[in-house]
């Protein structure tokens, strides 16, 4: 089962859709209306709530190794503006294997493979 979830504004609505539908807990960004916030801002309302960011946006990264800051996790799904089937693909390949989301995380899905970095 993946973490609760903020949906950063580049996450396609049927991705959300499709996690939803699945029982994750999801909160959107944009439906929060978040758009006009940074990147850093979303980190820290995630951080907040103890959600992690879904992402396409490598950004988030930057802001928790380079500049320190405090995150719960990131889950930062490779390469961006790939169609919502493939990301939806990639992520029911998520919810079905067994994986340690125990914060602080940063996880980096690329077509498929995981990889974790324990912060």
């Amino acid at each position: 089962m993946l973490p609760p979830l903020v949906a950063d504004v580049n996450i396609a609505a049927p991705t959300i859709r499709f996690l939803r539908e699945r029982g994750i807990d999801v909160i959107s960004a944009e439906e929060e209306g978040w758009g006009g916030l940074t990147d850093s801002q979303i980190l820290a309302k995630a951080h907040a709530q103890r959600r992690f960011v879904l992402t396409h946006d490598s950004d988030f990264g930057t802001l928790a190794i380079y500049r320190n800051e405090p995150l719960t996790g990131i889950l930062y799904l490779r390469p961006g503006g790939r169609p919502p089937n493939l990301v939806i693909a990639d992520l029911q390949e998520l919810l079905d294997a067994q994986i340690d989301w125990s914060p602080p995380l940063i996880a980096v899905c690329r077509a498929g493979r995981l990889r974790l970095r324990r912060m």
